[in-house]
């Protein structure tokens, strides 16, 4: 079994790209992160076998990103979109970057968590243990998510590829 400290430097860098992604408040990420570990020390300490840390981590974070976004105002009001409607001359980089995260925040919470987990290269096998999706319904979800998300990018005269 690993100990909390590898789980923990295996881990924690990962995680906080997953909440990062979800959440995009560095102070308030740094704290889920901070109550998702303590959760799983205390887990671990009473005795709790994690088969797989990585997928339990994974999930964690998003439920504790989840009830933090609902506490905040049933899931992003208008506050998520007031970016999306800046100004559209001629974009670089980080302009195309905020085009995404916009067209990722108009997709529901389950959705934008798959899209994100397989941003950071899960399987589809790791993606169906972390969200619970069955595994012969990974790719479709998956597929219909990222077409949601070109759509998006293609009404704002973007292409994903």
């Amino acid at each position: 079994m690993d100990t909390f400290q590898n789980i923990y430097k295996e881990n924690y860098q990962t995680v906080y790209r997953v909440a990062q992604k979800l959440i995009r408040d560095e102070d308030t990420v740094a704290d889920i992160i901070q109550e998702v570990f303590i959760y799983l020390h205390e887990k671990m300490e009473e005795g709790k076998v994690i088969q797989y840390p990585k997928s339990w981590l994974y999930r964690a974070t998003y439920n504790k990103s989840i009830d933090y976004l609902k506490n905040k105002n049933r899931f992003q009001t208008i506050d998520t979109f007031e970016d999306c409607l800046e100004d559209e001359n001629v974009l670089d980089e980080s302009d195309l970057h905020k085009e995404i995260q916009c067209a990722l925040s108009k997709l529901k919470a389950e959705e934008k968590f798959l899209v994100i987990l397989y941003s950071e290269g899960l399987s589809y096998k790791e993606l169906a243990e972390v969200t619970g999706i069955k595994f012969s319904s990974i790719g479709k979800t998956l597929s219909r998510a990222l077409q949601k998300v070109q759509l998006e990018l293609k009404n704002k005269h973007y292409e994903l590829y």
